[in-house]
């Protein structure tokens, strides 16, 4: 005789019609966790304790001890460079792009202070005055003219690009005493770099080839100098003649390999120099057809989403970089439901998830939920996370609703919780939510949620079942509903589910369902016509 037996339990399927799904698969998944092929319910995030802003839209744990929080959407990364005695995080979407560090951002909303990241050209060229004593000609054909300039330096010794090159000073050589040169500079007119210094350049002539040598280093606040420094004490040539400062509209900082950081503002993708996070030369940038998304990460690929054809950048060093547009129609979005996840970027698309690798692009969701089930979820708002290999998202106009998509399985389930915005550390292989201010840790506490489990519907001709057993671990903590033709034939609440098999009212149906519902972990569920059946 026929009989239903669910032993293992997996997410919904959506785009496929109840009768049609696989005996495993949920019809309804609310509050699920199917560890070991069990029903069981999902644990509730636990509060850490920790308190950032009440208004936090990002939150970032830096050396897995400090948390930082935004009132808007900032993507944050470390420094590139091992073991920075700084311990630099940079930062961007919170006005120009930005830089912190272990001496400024600590305080009771983190980071307390920060920098704007790059350090700009000087605004006025430097004035050289040659002293009396050194104008004493002697061979015409020794005279030198020469040309100065100088750059600004950070705090941490970041160096910026050069100023405009001084008034021509004509040396005459040669001098007993040497060439005295007075220098007059002007201070910054903005410093909001942490400018502490400036490197003095000087022209000079070796084999033929001219550059800027340095001549020296002095406080920013030291408004003259005198260079008498002799041309073989000159020291290296000038090599930051490009160290732009990123555009102020720069967002979406993300790290790649090989030290480089990368950034975007409305279709140019940004590179910066290798590990020298603070120099974003304009001949790095490119472009694409339409408006950037956001970008992401993977190894020496940047994946670029756009509002249109995703684009694919790869190279080694910034100045390779080569673009190539993927010729699908599958834009982004949502910026904030890119998340890498088993090594694939998955993203919002208008018609499901997309995964993202190195190898090109796969639509995950095609065969399992339709472009109309999937704009239930209003893509648009989703604001995702990777969890133990799963992609889970909050969606909704307060991120009050919540689903899981498994890409090993392909399934979904839903949940109930709200998030303001959330952070996956890896350092303790945790992801944290944020509401209100509050932390907390995901899964971590001991209080578990309500689940609800719906099975497909099984066909059955007619068919009068009479006996059902359920098998698990706290059984007495679940209810369950049985239904035959979308009639509820029976509902026996949490504590009412008998130990063994028990008798089902008199029904007959040509489809026939079940619900689990509650705490307890379920390891089975059978429904047959006989006892002998059920109890196999």
């Amino acid at each position: 005789m026929p009989a239903i037996t669910v032993k293992t339990f997996a997410g919904e399927r959506p785009k496929l019609d109840p009768r049609l799904l696989p005996n495993e698969s949920a019809s309804i998944a609310y509050g699920c966790h199917f560890d070991n092929g069990n029903l069981s319910p999902l644990k509730r995030p636990a509060l850490t304790g920790i308190a950032v802003l009440q208004a936090a839209k990002t939150i970032y744990k830096h050396l897995n001890e400090h948390w930082f929080a935004w009132d808007k959407v900032v993507n944050a990364v470390a420094s590139p460079i091992a073991d920075d005695p700084w311990q630099r995080v940079y930062f961007t979407g919170d006005g120009y792009p930005k830089v912190t560090n272990n001496a400024i951002f600590s305080g009771s909303n983190m980071p307390a202070f920060s920098y704007r990241l790059g350090i700009q050209a000087p605004e006025v060229a430097i004035i050289g005055v040659v002293t009396e004593a050194a104008t004493d000609e002697v061979d015409p054909n020794d005279d030198e003219t020469r040309y100065y300039t100088h750059t600004f330096v950070t705090e941490q010794g970041e160096e910026g690009p050069p100023g405009e090159a001084s008034n021509a000073i004509e040396i005459l050589y040669p001098d007993e005493d040497g060439t005295f040169v007075t220098l007059a500079f002007s201070a910054p007119n903005v410093n909001a770099s942490n400018i502490t210094h400036r490197r003095i350049y000087r022209t000079a002539t070796g084999g033929g080839i001219a550059d800027y040598l340095f001549v020296a280093e002095i406080p920013i606040s030291q408004a003259t100098f005198v260079d008498n420094v002799p041309g073989e004490s000159l020291g290296s040539a000038l090599d930051t003649y490009d160290y732009e400062i990123p555009n102020e509209k720069m967002i979406g900082l993300t790290s790649m390999a090989n030290g480089i950081l990368a950034g975007f503002f409305d279709s140019t993708v940004c590179f910066s120099e290798s590990y020298l996070p603070y120099a974003w030369p304009s001949e790095y940038q490119l472009t694409t057809e339409h408006e950037i998304v956001t970008v992401a990460a993977l190894g020496n690929t940047l994946a670029v989403l756009t509002k249109g054809y995703p684009y694919m950048f790869s190279g080694v060093t910034p100045n390779a970089m080569a673009g190539q547009k993927l010729e699908s129609n599958q834009s982004c979005v949502s910026a904030r439901s890119a998340v890498i996840v088993n090594g694939s970027l998955i993203y919002a698309s208008p018609d499901g998830l997309i995964a993202f690798t190195s190898s090109g692009l796969t639509m995950l969701t095609n065969q399992i939920i339709t472009r109309e089930q999937w704009q239930d979820l209003e893509p648009s708002t989703i604001e995702a996370y990777h969890q133990e290999g799963r992609y889970l998202a909050f969606y909704g106009a307060n991120l009050d609703k919540g689903f899981i998509f498994d890409p090993s399985t392909g399934d979904f389930r839903h949940f109930t919780a709200t998030a303001t915005c959330g952070f996956n550390s890896l350092e303790d292989d945790a992801l944290y939510t944020c509401q209100g201010g509050n932390l907390s840790k995901w899964e971590a506490s001991p209080a578990v949620m309500d689940y609800q489990w719906r099975s497909k519907d099984f066909e059955a001709n007619d068919i009068s079942f009479a006996c059902a057993m359920v098998k698990g671990v706290d059984v007495s903590l679940s209810g369950l509903r049985i239904f035959a033709d979308e009639t509820e034939v029976l509902h026996l609440e949490p504590g009412q589910i008998p130990s063994s098999a028990f008798r089902l009212p008199p029904s007959r149906g040509d489809s026939w369902a079940f619900e689990v519902y509650g705490k307890g972990t379920i390891h089975s569920v059978s429904i047959a016509t006989t006892m002998r059946e059920v109890a196999a």
